[in-house]
This record gives structure tokens, sequence and C-alpha cells, in this order.
């Protein structure tokens, strides 16, 4: 009987041990009394001009700079490969993989244009 009334007392001992004493509360702030500046930009992505030009038919892979794959095309060498990405704003940068180049791109002005053709 002592057994069990130690058992139950370490028990709820541990129970009243891992309640929280909610010592590290957060405050509430109404959203309309939010001082925000004007010229803040809320946008999480951008919309990015992709045109790449190559001479020969093969895939292309574009990467953040982390290796991470963004978009994955076979480049026809008669057209290119144009298309618009939606891309986090946090990316700057992106490599373009072709054959066995790797290029890294500024892609912060909305715009990825290069040439595997005449940019060497």
């Amino acid at each position: 009987m002592k057994y069990i009334l130690s058992c139950i007392m370490v028990l709820l001992l541990m129970l009243f041990a891992a309640c929280d004493s909610g010592s590290d509360k957060l405050t509430e702030t109404d959203i309309n009394e939010l001082k925000v500046p004007d010229d803040f930009d809320f946008e999480m992505s951008t919309q990015v001009d992709v045109d790449i030009q190559g001479a020969w038919r093969l895939p292309l892979y574009l990467k953040t700079s982390e290796g991470k794959l963004l978009f994955k095309a076979l480049l026809n060498p008669e057209t290119g490969m144009k298309t618009k990405l939606t891309l986090p704003k946090t990316i700057k940068e992106v490599i373009i993989q072709y054959q066995s180049f790797e290029v890294p791109v500024n892609v912060s002005d909305g715009t990825l244009h290069f040439d595997f053709s005449s940019d060497w």
C-alpha cells in the first residue's frame, strides 16, 4: 500500500511540475494599431520573366544557390525556353545548369535572360 501511495505521489508531483507558470506570456496588439511604413511591400513572391537560349536540345535546370531545384525543362534550340516563374522574393540569384555549364544569374530585377550560344 505504501508503494502504491508513493507512486501516486511521484506521478502527481511530476504532473504539477510540468504545468506552465505562464510567466512568458505574449502581449496582444490590435492589427489596426500597428505602424507600418507606407512604402512597405507585403509581397512574398515575384514574377520572373525567363528567356534562355542554347545551341543544343538538352535538359535545362534552374536551381537556387544552395542547389535546390526550382524548374526543369528541355531547351529547344530553335525557340529557346521562355516562361514566367513565380519565385520567393528572398531568391536574388539562381543557377542555370545546361549540359556541363553552371551559370549564376541575378533575378532581383524580375528578369532571367541568358544565351548559351553567344554569352560565352
